[in-house]
């Protein structure tokens, strides 16, 4: 069945070809040259775009040129248009939004700010939601790790890694100031302006700083399904007010010298509306988030043969959490928590030859976490990384492996602590290119990666479990990409992949005989396949036609216990089905885009019963935009019509997504 339906979506796409990514691969060429080989910068032209499929670990990348001309209004909804990735949305305009990929838990997926990854030790999971796409210049996901090993060997530790690179300004004419302002309002009260401002300093150094500003009321309407009996029903308690800041300094010497400093601040007020209970949308929840840190890059190429990369971050974060509710005593509950970071890395680069390089580097992370709930126990815990790597490039093969070593220990005043834990994790890609003129490659992957416990997992109240193992896992992919042109078709591209990944260890809770118990005990296999494609047709002189498209079948199924009710169930909130897909439309007067996503039923609960299915769905939305110049400044002009078909549905279940929404924006560079 798996071979067939494999045969078969291969045979579709190479008949109808799918979309055009032309500034992806632009982007991405860039950041590999410019990070191990600057002397490839001179040149770019279409042959040497169609050289970037030639990657063993599968890569996507959204430019910042896509992210406009297709309307997304967020990262998570950018993120949601990668091929072998849930995005889980608690619903609501601020509700928590986290990344997995092919099967895993968002613990698995690294997100990776300007090439330095964010830490939330506590939960393990990142909310992508904080981040503002206004100045995202590039989104990519890569599986397993990026392809360039002149990185953080902190960044080799996870499955996959979402990587959101900042736009840097673009001075119009020459000009030594530039400014970009942008008021956009949606449905549900939504109110969105961003400002951003940009000086040289000098020929190698610029300042820019970025401000956005979010808030909505958030109440809006949905259908609930009761039996026979369908209601109109409205969300509330969904509001939400942000801001969000940023500042950058840059110092570029050369090419191959430059020093990047980073200044972030978010700060948050949101309410949770929770989950759908019949008859009874009174829910008091509410979140407050602070999260700052700063961070530092210097980046030299010490000689021809040597380059060095180091990172230092301090990150700070606080939260606080209050329910009101008659269960309490005192009639509502308030937890605060707040969270410290130190962190270091170091790496070196070393270039023997144009086909031959190898690095080794070492990183050092220092968290805490203090908490006023009733017997917390506030641990530390110390974290270091060691990684060495080499690539090996010819004519018809890349050869890429790496070996990471993790070592974690923790302390505490207030009570014992898990034991240490240590790790070898051993990676290997590779890329065989057989022909010289067809740019046809065959690619494979494997890597050895974990998931290791988090403070919740460990010390929380009495559902921690201070014996957990890490969650370790083993992916495999197999893959094929091909780029090129046809007789109609300005640029093409198709890449298709087949995964295996196996859990050990997984990380459970299970009830005992009185609370709930986080626990080792789950086994998991996934299968499953990526298709993605890429297509630009030159309709007239002046029109062009882009396509995009991707699906994932996957078969995420429990092993754990051959004689259990779930044994070789689908686990839970994994689809089988996913897709998406997009057109636009590019001509003089506007550009317009049609953009769809969707996936197919799933499961709330291990146990694959129609009680606990969640319904698939497919939203579709358009977006039309026009640029052009008035009084100097450059202008754009953009709306969207989001889920214009009106489609009722949970990305996770009795938590209802908005219905049909509208969103205009004005953007304004000078």
């Amino acid at each position: 069945m798996l071979k067939c339906l494999t045969t078969i979506l291969i045979a579709l796409l190479c008949c109808l070809s799918c979309v055009l990514r032309a500034q992806t691969d632009d982007g991405v060429q860039s950041r590999e040259k410019t990070k191990v080989d600057t002397l490839q910068e001179v040149i770019v032209t279409e042959k040497r775009r169609a050289n970037t499929v030639r990657i063993a670990q599968p890569l996507q990348v959204v430019s910042k040129e896509e992210i406009a001309a297709y309307g997304y209004g967020g990262v998570a909804d950018a993120v949601r248009r990668f091929s072998g990735v849930a995005v889980k949305d608690y619903g609501g305009i601020g509700g928590l939004k986290t990344v997995s990929i092919r099967g895993f838990d968002p613990n698995h997926t690294a997100v990776s700010y300007d090439g330095v990854v964010v830490g939330n030790t506590q939960a393990g999971q990142v909310d992508i939601s904080r981040f503002s796409l206004e100045n995202i210049g590039e989104l990519s996901l890569s599986i397993g790790q990026e392809s360039d090993i002149f990185q953080s060997a902190r960044m080799l530790s996870a499955a996959g890694v979402l990587n959101l690179k900042t736009e840097q300004p673009d001075f119009l004419s020459g000009s030594k100031e530039a400014l970009r302002a942008k008021i956009a309002t949606a449905s549900f009260g939504i109110v969105n302006p961003s400002l951003r401002y940009a000086r040289k300093l000098g020929k190698r150094s610029a300042f820019w700083v970025d401000a956005t500003y979010l808030r909505a009321d958030g109440t809006y309407p949905f259908r609930l399904k009761n039996g026979n009996i369908t209601t109109k029903e409205k969300r509330y308690n969904s509001d939400v007010e942000s801001y969000f800041s940023e500042a950058n300094y840059l110092y570029q010497r050369n090419d191959s010298n430059d020093f990047r400093l980073k200044v972030y601040y978010f700060n948050s007020e949101r309410g949770l509306p929770g989950n759908v209970i019949l008859y009874n949308s009174d829910n008091k929840e509410r979140l407050w988030d602070k999260n700052f840190f700063t961070q530092a890059e210097w980046q030299n190429k010490l000689s021809p043969l040597f380059s060095l990369k180091a990172q230092a971050k301090y990150t700070y974060s606080r939260s606080k959490y209050r329910d009101e509710n008659q269960r309490y005593e005192t009639g509502e509950q308030t937890d605060k928590h707040r969270q410290n970071e130190m962190y270091t890395s170091v790496a070196l680069l070393a270039a023997f030859s144009r086909s031959l390089s190898a690095s080794v580097s070492a990183d050092v992370a220092v968290n805490t976490l203090k908490s006023d709930i009733p017997d917390a126990l506030d641990p530390t815990r110390y974290t270091t990384w060691g990684a060495v790597a080499a690539k090996y490039t010819a004519t018809y093969l890349t050869l890429t492996g790496n070996l990471l070593a993790t070592y974690i220990s923790e302390s505490s005043d207030k009570s014992e602590v898990a034991a240490d834990r240590h790790k070898l994790s051993p990676s290997l890609a590779m890329v065989l290119s057989p022909w010289r003129d067809v740019n046809l490659n065959f690619r494979f992957l494997y890597k050895s990666t974990y998931r290791n416990p988090t403070f919740n997992d460990l010390y929380y109240l009495r559902v921690g479990n201070r014996n957990l193992q890490p969650e370790s896992a083993d992916e495999y992919n197999l893959g094929i990409t091909w780029s090129g042109a046809l007789s109609f078709v300005k640029y093409c591209r198709i890449t298709a992949d087949a995964y295996r990944n196996n859990v050990k260890n997984k990380i459970v809770a299970l009830p005992t005989t009185y609370v709930w118990k986080m626990i080792n005990m789950g086994k998991v296999r996934i299968e499953g396949i990526d298709v993605t494609g890429a297509a630009e047709i030159p309709l007239t002189e002046k029109i062009s036609l882009n396509l995009s498209g991707g699906y994932t079948f996957q078969k995420a199924v429990d092993v754990t216990d051959p004689t259990s009710k779930t044994y070789k169930n689908q686990i839970p909130y994994s689809p089988k089905h996913s897709y998406n897909g997009g057109i636009l439309v590019a001509t003089p007067l506007c550009n317009v885009a049609y953009t769809f996503i969707g996936v197919s039923r799933r499961y709330v609960l291990p146990q694959n019963t129609e009680a606990n299915m969640v319904n698939g769905y497919t939203e579709h939305s358009l977006s039309a935009h026009k640029e052009f110049t008035y009084a100097g400044c450059n202008l754009r002009l953009q709306g969207e019509l989001i889920n214009f078909t009106d489609e009722q549905y949970d990305v996770i279940k009795y938590y209802p997504m908005p219905g049909r929404s509208f969103r205009l924006s004005l953007t304004i560079n000078y």
